[in-house]
């Protein structure tokens, strides 16, 4: 009966251990966002949180207008130190299981020190590695605190329901702090990263929607951020710009996961005055690499759907097969032109984003034939072909186009 009662007196004991670190939520400071800067003068970083408020959502807890999120700006050596210094003043005990993106200012992108400081938060078992990765045009403090979303009130339900719009729009990459890490850990291609910015730009003077960079859509108006095209890093370093046009590029020709659908407008072929609207389903990419020789040979195959939703020209491709056809093979040309001056502009930066490299390094028996063969510095002179296979199977559901000539005239 003692043994009994001794065992059960240190199993109970075992239990009510667990509760030795409980935290009650209103202790808890939780981090939303997180965005780093180089410092203006001295050595460290400069971190801004944005820490989530659990009063907020409970009804007349707050005053009125009271946001639900607080934004601290401090400088220290690294992001883990900062996260304690915060303590200095503040009452909450800070933690990242939250933190849904990480802002980083494009000035601290491309600096040395940015690698060496943002590999360090890998450590940090409370870091999330699915935030995504955000490089501003400004510096992230002033990037965070002036995105006041126009119709949510939440940082962690912005981004939340943004990550979903880019599934659909395919105008940012796929980004996230573990694919940066293990695309610079791999040090064979480019690795990508959102591009946003809150200052508004000269609007670019273009015919292509999505051929622009974050700042150049001419919008009045909502959200003051915009988020379109990609931050390209090479080593850890960013060191140039893809716009939007360029990322959804870098989808189609990459093998593996696709965007549902894919809307874009291009030249009228019989009426260059006007853009033919269409939308691309049903991708799909097939490459085959050549390592036999020291400059590899790619060969890329693409194969999808197109969907015609609007005809501005009232040019009658519906009813007549051979301009359908013309059609089809303007679409193939466009898209094989675009494609190919953009890799030989991946190959001027000396790698590529599309993830070749992996189907390159199935054709080496051992890893270390991989690396001598050094894929980086044997890329910039390979012979890439690329060749779109394009089948128009819709042209909406109007069938003839109405006969626009009076009306202009």
């Amino acid at each position: 009966m003692k043994r009994a009662k001794v065992l059960s007196i240190f199993i109970v004991f075992v239990f009510l251990s667990g509760c030795a670190n409980k935290i009650e939520i209103e202790e808890a400071g939780f981090v939303l966002v997180i965005g780093l800067d180089k410092p203006v003068d001295g050595k460290g970083i400069v971190i801004t949180f944005q820490l989530a408020d659990p009063l907020s959502g409970s009804p007349g807890s707050q005053p009125a207008g009271q946001q639900e999120e607080k934004t601290i700006t401090l400088q220290a050596p690294d992001l883990i130190t900062a996260k304690y210094l915060l303590n200095v003043s503040e009452t909450r005990k800070i933690n990242f299981f939250h933190t849904k993106a990480m802002v980083v200012g494009e000035e601290f992108a491309r600096s040395k020190e940015f690698l060496p400081l943002i590999s360090t938060l890998a450590r940090d078992p409370q870091v999330r590695r699915d935030m995504f990765m955000i490089v501003s045009k400004e510096r992230a403090e002033d990037y965070l605190r002036n995105n006041k979303p126009a119709f949510e009130t939440s940082p962690h339900k912005y981004y939340d329901f943004m990550s979903r719009r880019w599934d659909i729009s395919s105008m940012v990459p796929p980004s996230t702090y573990h694919q940066f890490l293990t695309q610079t850990e791999a040090d064979a291609g480019l690795s990508l990263s959102i591009y946003s910015t809150g200052i508004k730009k000269e609007a670019k003077n273009t015919l292509n929607e999505d051929d622009i960079l974050s700042g150049q859509l001419d919008k009045k108006g909502g959200t003051p951020t915009q988020m379109i095209g990609a931050a390209v890093f090479k080593e850890g370093k960013m060191i140039d710009t893809f716009t939007g046009e360029e990322v959804r590029l870098i989808s189609v020709l990459t093998t593996g996961k696709k965007p549902q659908q894919m809307r874009f407008s291009f030249p009228d072929p019989l009426n260059e005055e006007f853009r033919v609207i269409g939308n691309s389903r049903n991708i799909s990419t097939k490459v085959h690499v050549d390592v036999s020789k020291p400059s590899p040979s790619i060969q890329v195959d693409v194969w999808m759907s197109v969907t015609i939703l609007s005809i501005p020209s009232a040019v009658n491709y519906v009813e007549d097969i051979r301009k359908q056809e013309l059609l089809d093979e303007h679409l193939q040309e466009r898209y094989k032109e675009i494609s190919n001056r953009f890799i030989i502009k991946t190959q001027e930066l000396g790698a590529e984003p599309f993830r070749w490299y992996l189907e390159g390094r199935k054709q080496f028996l051992t890893l270390d034939d991989y690396q001598k063969y050094d894929w980086m510095k044997s890329y910039p002179d390979a012979d890439v072909d690329v060749n779109f296979h394009i089948r128009l199977d819709q042209f909406g559901k109007h069938l003839r186009p109405r006969n626009l000539e009076k009306i202009r005239d």
